[in-house]
C-alpha cells in the first residue's frame, strides 16, 4: 500500500466515486478485456503519472448521482474477508498494540490542533492580563486537548472492537466511532467546551449536507453569493434585534447598545458625523462621540480579523521556520488573508454609521434603527462568503429565536416543555463528530479543512491513512471486475 501515498484527497475521492467509470474506462483502453484479466501491478495503475485520468473526469460526468447504497455496495465488496488489521494497524499484528502505540503517541497531535485556541485570545483581548487569566486560560486549553485526544484513542480502538464483535467492515459504522468516543467523552466536557465543539462540528455537518445535497434549487442558491448575503442579512438582523431585547444573552460578532433616553442638554462633540448631519444634541445611545464609536469599533475589529489569519498563517507554516527559514516569509505571504479583516471591519462600520444617522435623522434612539442597520450590515457577508460564517448565523437564528420564545412566551405548550428537556447540545456534538468522521473517509473533498486537520492531527494522519487502504481495495476491486 505505500504506493498509495502518492496521491492527494481529491484523486482519492475521484476514484471512490467514480467506479464505474473507471470501469468503463478501461474497457475503453481494452475493449477484448475479460472478467478474469488482471493488472499486472496495482501500482501501474495507482501511478500519479496515470491516475490524472480519473479526476480530470469531465464536470457534467463526475456530477453523476451516486449514492449511499453505491459506496456502501463497493466498501462492502473491497473490505470483505479483510480484517481491521488490514484495514486500520497494518503495521502491527495485534489490536492491543496498536492500541498502546496509540495511546502513547497521539497526545501532541490534540494540543497542536488546539493551540490556536490558546495564542490566538490573549493576541485579541490586548491587554488586561492577570495571573488568573493565564492560569484558567492554559487549563482550559489543557482540558479540551487532553479530552479531544481520549476521543481520538477510543475512536481508532473502536474500529477494532466493532470488527470484532461483527466478523466485518460496516459501512455506517466507519462514523458510529466518532459517536460512541463522543457520546462517552460529552458528560465530561464542561459547558463552555461543549457548546464549542457542539457548535462547531453540528454547523460543519450542515455544511457538507449542502454541498452533498442533490436538490436542484439547493445546487443552485448555494452557488450565489448574492442568495447567501440575503439570507446572512436576515439571520443578523434577527440576532441582534434579539440580543437588544435582552432575554437572550448569546456569543455574536457584536452586541447593540441599549437604548436609553436622550439628553437634549449634552453637546454632540462628533466632527465629521456633525457635517454629515448636524444634530446640536447627542442623540445616539453609546457614551462617546459617534466619530470615536465609529472609528473605535472599525480598529477594533480588523485588528481581531487580522490577528485571527495571522496567527492562523503562523502556525500553518511555522515548520518552515526550522526547516526551510528561506521559505517562511514567502509561504506565509501566500496563505495569509485579509478578508476575514476586511469583513468585520466593513460589518462594523456600516451597523455604526447606520445606526447613528438613523439616530441624529430622528433625534432620537428607536428599535427600529437597530434592525434596520443590522440588516444593512449584513451585507458585508459578500466580501467574506464562507459557509463557516453562514451556519453560524444560521444556528444562531434558531437557537435564539427559540431559546428568547421559550423565556417570553407566558404559557409553553406541553411538547415545547417536554422537547426542552432534551440535550440538544449533546446530541448535535455526539452526532456531528460522528458525521464529520465518517464525512473525511467517504466525502473527503467536501469535508471542511478544518475537519480534516482535526482528525489527521489527532489520529497521527492514522485516518487518512484508513482512507487510502479502503479506497485502494475499491480501485483493486473494480479493476478485477474488467
Amino acid at each position: 500500500m505505500a504506493y498509495m501515498k502518492a496521491l492527494n484527497s481529491t484523486q482519492f475521492y475521484a476514484c471512490s466515486k467514480l467506479a464505474p467509470l473507471l470501469r468503463k474506462f478501461l474497457l475503453q483502453l481494452n475493449p477484448n478485456a475479460n472478467q478474469s484479466s488482471t493488472p499486472s501491478s496495482s501500482s501501474s495503475l495507482l501511478n500519479p503519472q496515470k491516475i490524472h485520468f480519473v479526476a480530470s473526469v469531465p464536470s457534467d460526468r463526475r456530477d453523476e448521482p451516486h449514492t449511499m447504497a453505491h459506496l456502501s455496495k463497493y466498501f462492502y465488496e473491497a473490505t470483505a474477508g479483510k480484517t481491521c488489521r488490514d484495514l486500520y494497524h497494518p503495521q502491527y499484528a495485534s489490536c492491543w498494540k496498536a492500541l498502546a502505540v496509540n495511546v502513547c503517541s497521539l497526545l501532541p497531535g490534540s494540543y497542536k490542533l488546539f493551540f490556536p485556541l490558546l495564542a490566538i485570545p490573549p493576541l485579541v483581548k490586548g491587554g488586561g492580563y492577570t495571573r488568573q487569566y493565564w492560569r484558567d486560560h492554559t487549563l482550559s486549553y489543557s482540558e479540551i486537548s487532553f479530552k479531544t485526544y481520549l476521543i481520538a484513542v477510543m475512536g481508532l480502538s473502536m474500529h477494532c472492537c466493532i470488527y470484532h464483535i461483527f466478523g466485518r467492515h460496516k459501512y455506517y459504522f466507519m462514523g458510529a466511532t466518532g459517536f460512541i468516543s463522543a457520546t462517552i467523552i460529552a458528560p465530561f466536557l464542561s459547558h463552555p467546551h461543549l457548546r464549542l465543539q457542539g457548535i462547531t462540528y453540528f454547523n460543519m455537518m450542515l455544511e457538507v449536507i449542502l454541498k452533498k445535497s442533490e436538490i436542484r434549487l439547493v445546487q443552485v442558491l448555494r452557488e450565489s453569493k448574492l442568495f447567501g448575503t440575503l439570507l446572512f442579512m436576515i439571520f443578523n438582523t434577527r440576532i441582534m434585534e434579539l440580543l437588544q431585547h435582552g432575554a437572550v444573552n448569546q456569543f455574536w460578532m457584536m452586541y447593540p447598545a441599549k437604548i436609553r433616553e436622550v439628553d437634549r442638554n449634552s453637546e454632540d462633540n462628533s466632527r465629521v458625523m456633525g457635517r454629515i448631519y448636524p444634530r446640536g444634541y447627542k442623540a445616539c445611545s453609546h457614551d462617546r462621540s459617534c466619530d470615536a464609536y465609529i472609528l473605535d469599533g472599525i480598529l477594533k475589529y480588523s485588528f481581531a480579523g487580522f490577528t485571527i489569519e495571522f496567527a492562523r498563517a503562523v502556525i500553518s507554516k511555522f515548520p518552515l521556520l526550522y526547516k526551510r527559514p528561506d521559505r517562511f516569509l514567502p509561504g506565509l505571504g501566500k496563505i495569509l488573508s485579509f478578508k476575514l479583516m476586511f469583513f468585520l471591519a466593513a460589518y462594523i462600520a456600516i451597523y455604526r454609521m447606520t445606526g447613528c444617522l438613523l439616530c441624529r435623522h430622528h433625534g432620537r434612539d428607536r428599535p427600529i434603527h437597530n434592525r434596520i442597520a443590522a440588516f444593512l450590515s449584513g451585507t458585508s457577508y459578500y466580501i467574506y462568503p464562507k459557509y463557516q460564517v453562514f451556519t453560524l448565523a444560521f444556528t444562531k437564528f434558531v437557537e435564539m429565536s427559540y431559546d428568547h420564545w421559550i423565556k417570553t412566551a407566558k404559557q409553553l405548550p406541553e411538547w415545547a416543555t417536554r422537547l426542552n428537556k432534551i440535550p440538544f447540545l449533546h446530541l448535535a456534538y455526539m452526532v456531528g463528530v460522528g458525521y464529520m468522521y465518517h464525512a473525511l473517509t467517504f466525502h473527503a473533498h467536501l469535508s471542511p479543512p478544518f475537519n480534516n486537520k482535526a482528525l489527521n492531527y489527532c489520529s497521527g494522519n492514522r485516518i487518512e491513512n484508513m482512507k487510502r487502504r479502503i479506497v485502494a481495495l475499491m480501485i483493486e476491486t473494480e479493476w478485477n471486475k474488467v
